[in-house]
């Protein structure tokens, strides 16, 4: 009796917090609570699992039916990013391969950052968070395989490329951050390119914010994209579940590479081995998904990928696209 007055709270909030278009999802404190998605998808598994060794009462198969509901809520909102897509089989188009790396202006090492980024040449890539000592460091150290370069006047983002850019600017669409806007020659077909950086939503103010300006990026997203292939991309600090990225994707029409690629968790990472405070252990715990590369529909996506982290907490996300 005492086991079933325990699990039954548990079971209904593992439910409600499986199913994420809810409502409540758009409040901050779910946001804060959906980190953990993965961890509660997993401890259903397990409670589910566990019961089934247990004799079979009526309590014991109802909590089981409110588990298995809640698993199949988790799985599928899980498992279609795993689904391929038709689109990607299409065949030509100009190869273009793109990366964004939050390199974490606190643990920069310019000669790591330099070796992660020759032994992953990618064609064009997005720096979040250097200050502009630490990417003109990097720059002097790639300018022979990215010649060309743009630095934001405002939000910490840096453009690095193969080809040449056409145009370049900082905006911060009416919203508190500011993001960079570049046009970029791929081969005489020009492709927009945004790097964004909306800050995390660890208090209320950051939060409506970071909405703020998704809502702002995605409009711009819309309009750009009847123009010119767009690619934006950037740390987002915005998990793949979150209601809020689903908002982002149905009002700019763009799609995430990851679709059909499956989750590519992106922050926290210690693959270098360091002492971590106990406020980091509990980060690393999560492996999120919160860098995000956002294409129009008119590319193709053959690969993406998620190289080790180096120095930063931060995975960078490589994908490799085909621009119709």
């Amino acid at each position: 009796m005492f086991l079933s007055l325990l699990l039954w709270p548990i079971a209904l909030t593992l439910l409600l917090l499986s199913f994420t278009p809810g409502g409540w999802y758009k409040l901050w404190l779910f946001e804060i609570i959906g980190a953990g998605y993965l961890w509660f998808a997993l401890l259903t598994l397990v409670l589910l699992l566990a019961l089934m060794l247990f004799k079979m009462g009526r309590r014991r198969r109802q909590l089981m039916v409110v588990l298995a509901l809640a698993l199949g809520l988790y799985a599928s909102t899980l498992g279609s990013w795993y689904v391929p897509r038709l689109r990607d089989a299409r065949t030509g188009g100009i190869p273009l391969t793109v990366m964004t790396y939050n390199v974490n202006y606190q643990l920069w090492d310019t000669a790591a950052v330099t070796a992660l980024v020759r032994s992953h040449p990618v064609d064009v890539f997005g720096l979040v968070e250097p200050f502009k000592e630490q990417a003109t460091e990097l720059r002097d150290n790639v300018q022979d395989l990215y010649p060309h370069y743009y630095r934001s006047t405002g939000g910490g983002l840096s453009l690095f490329s193969r080809y040449p850019i056409a145009e370049a600017t900082t905006e911060n669409l009416d919203t508190l951050y500011h993001s960079l806007f570049a046009v970029v020659d791929v081969n005489g077909k020009a492709i927009r390119v945004v790097i964004a950086h909306p800050l995390a939503p660890v208090s209320m103010y950051n939060f409506i914010h970071r909405n703020e300006a998704m809502a702002a990026l995605a409009a711009y997203g819309a309009q750009q994209q009847q123009q010119l292939p767009t690619v934006i991309m950037g740390d987002f600090n915005l998990v793949s579940w979150s209601i809020y990225f689903r908002d982002f994707i149905q009002q700019s029409s763009l799609r995430s590479v990851n679709l059909g690629h499956g989750l590519h968790p992106t922050w926290f990472y210690n693959d270098v081995g360091r002492s971590l405070s106990p406020l980091d252990q509990a980060k690393n715990m999560l492996k999120i998904p919160i860098d995000h590369i956002f294409v129009s529909q008119s590319v193709s996506v053959d690969q993406v990928a998620t190289p080790p982290a180096g120095v930063s907490d931060h995975r960078p996300v490589i994908a490799k696209l085909r621009v119709m």
